[in-house]
């Protein structure tokens, strides 16, 4: 059988390995900047449309993004940060380049614990500068 994109797209989002919004919002914003025309994306405008997601997301519905509701994850805590004003957004900005990105791209093209099944079918990076 021969799947399609949108079915790889759905199998990645559906039935990857995680928990909290990551990779949905890696999806979201990947689509996002796709529609607009970018081909290829800096970090730091990958970094910047991610943070806006998140904040979005957590905006609306602010429920832990762990199983353990103690445990915050990075995003949780540059956002928190953002909104106690502890940071400035250009410093979230820079957080999330340096420290949220570092999982969610490398992993976000798997299907449970296989990396094979998809490949780089929908982008490849080159960590810390640009997403293709």
């Amino acid at each position: 059988m021969e799947f399609e994109d949108i079915d790889y797209w759905k199998a990645i989002i559906l039935y990857g390995l995680n928990q909290a919004t990551y990779k949905i919002a890696l999806g979201k914003t990947i689509l996002e900047l796709a529609q607009a025309g970018h081909e290829s994306v800096e970090w730091s405008v990958l970094s910047k449309a991610y943070l806006d997601n998140f904040i979005t997301r957590l905006s609306k519905d602010a429920k832990p993004q762990q199983s353990n509701s103690a445990r915050r994850t990075v995003m949780e805590r540059i956002v928190g940060q953002l909104n106690n004003n502890t940071i400035s957004y250009d410093e979230a900005i820079r957080q999330v380049e340096e420290y949220a990105l570092n999982d969610v791209v490398p992993r976000f093209q798997t299907i449970g614990t296989s990396k094979e099944l998809v490949g780089d079918k929908f982008y490849h990076f080159d960590h810390g500068k640009k997403l293709y």
